[in-house]
């Protein structure tokens, strides 16, 4: 098996630790806590295997911060919280500001997912709804529409990497597609359902760095991959195949590096990566079903529920964990048979 070895532990929430975000360049991580602040971390110097909080959001939001996302552009900084609310934070003067607020929502919103293009945000609540939003100019934000088809609390939205698709997840088992069609978005496919959709749950989604497939997590302890074909000349997501036995408790967060291993975080206190078999073959059959096995496994990561993971963008051995204990910890992970001293994957 490959190695997942921590190298540092970042202190200073007073509260659970949700969720961490890596800014485009993979030089700021976001993460986001109960205790109502944000935290940028940064490196002391570059190359530097040592990090730092180097600024702490604070005073906009009422509640627990439960998710952050930053523009495509790096400038910008979603936080959604439990207050209904979600801030925008921009650089004013040398110093981060808030310099929007985005209200609507009738209960806590559990997630924001910034497009591609950065011109809409994406934002789930608890009261059921996903809204999206559209960025315009002097820092205003005008919701586009709002979509009610899950029936239980949304926990998160994603969008593909070409902006075309948004993904909500929800407690109610789902996963629902939505596409743009006539200045309205549209539910396209729900993915649900007895052999196919999760059982329990759905917590997470990523998307694989082509956009050709997805990986979501749930409370059924499983991990599911997606693919895109084609159906009647329309995209169409179908299950690919289901990923289980490396977690023993809920799933919370799942993300796919640019390098192609899928990293997972659970309430049983443990992070694993998996990694996709070769195929023997050298004619790669789109529709054959791929095989993920595990390929490191670091238990007890936290020493209490792990809320998220995430790669880092520029470098993709480098992962970012958040837990119930309120750090957020940093991991090299190394695939086996990689070369030592560079602390790079080969």
């Amino acid at each position: 098996m490959g190695e997942l070895t921590q190298i540092q532990v970042l202190e200073g929430h007073t509260d659970r630790a949700w969720h961490v975000a890596w800014s485009p360049t993979g030089e700021t991580l976001a993460s986001c806590s109960g205790d109502k602040t944000v935290r940028l971390w940064t490196r002391t110097q570059p190359g530097s295997e040592e990090w730092v909080c180097s600024a702490t959001l604070e005073e906009a939001q009422t509640r627990t911060i439960r998710c952050c996302s930053w523009s495509p552009d790096g400038r910008s900084l979603a936080t959604a919280s439990f207050d209904a609310t979600t801030a925008i934070w921009e650089v004013q003067g040398g110093v981060w500001e808030q310099v929007a607020l985005l209200e609507g929502h009738e209960n806590e919103v559990k997630g924001v997912a910034w497009s591609p293009s950065g011109s809409l945000i994406a934002t789930c609540s608890r009261d059921k709804s996903v809204w999206i939003w559209e960025a315009l100019p002097g820092n205003e934000y005008e919701c586009v529409d709002v979509k009610q088809g899950h029936t239980q609390d949304v926990k998160a939205v994603a969008w593909h990497p070409k902006g075309e698709i948004l993904v909500s997840c929800s407690y109610d088992d789902t996963i629902k597609l939505w596409r743009e069609s006539d200045d309205e978005w549209i539910c396209e496919q729900t993915l649900s359902g007895p052999g196919i959709g999760h059982t329990s749950t759905v917590w997470g989604l990523a998307f694989e760095e082509s956009g050709e497939r997805m990986v979501s997590c749930s409370d059924d302890c499983t991990l599911r991959v997606w693919s895109c074909t084609s159906k009647d000349g329309e995209a169409w997501w179908r299950l690919l195949t289901t990923v289980s036995g490396s977690h023993e408790r809920t799933i919370f967060s799942v993300d796919w590096s640019s390098s192609g291993a899928i990293a997972s975080g659970s309430g049983d206190n443990t992070i694993c990566v998996h990694e996709e078999e070769a195929s023997s073959s050298a004619d790669i059959d789109p529709l054959q079903k791929p095989s993920f096995t595990l390929a490191a496994r670091q238990r007890e990561a936290h020493p209490a529920d792990v809320n998220c993971v995430r790669w880092n963008p520029a470098d993709p051995t480098l992962l970012a964990s958040a837990g119930d204990d309120g750090s957020v910890r940093l991991w090299r992970y190394r695939r086996r048979g990689a070369e030592s001293g560079s602390g790079r994957a080969v």
